[in-house]
């Protein structure tokens, strides 16, 4: 590899240690709020939540 593929790969390892982070960070907020397990419970629940609301509005 030369020098300018070792930045790339430097740089996309930065990115995925900081967005690892920010994830740990939501799912732990998340986790004291009230969702139980964290990001994979917002998931669920929102999911359930537009579910609802196109049932809903098959219904008008």
């Amino acid at each position: 590899m030369n020098s300018i593929d070792n930045k790339y790969l430097a740089s996309l390892e930065t990115r995925i240690d900081h967005l690892e982070t920010e994830l740990t960070q939501l799912d732990d907020l998340l986790r004291s709020v009230g969702f139980p397990e964290g990001v994979l419970t917002l998931k669920e629940t929102a999911e359930e939540l537009l579910r609802e609301d196109a049932e809903a509005k098959k219904r008008i």
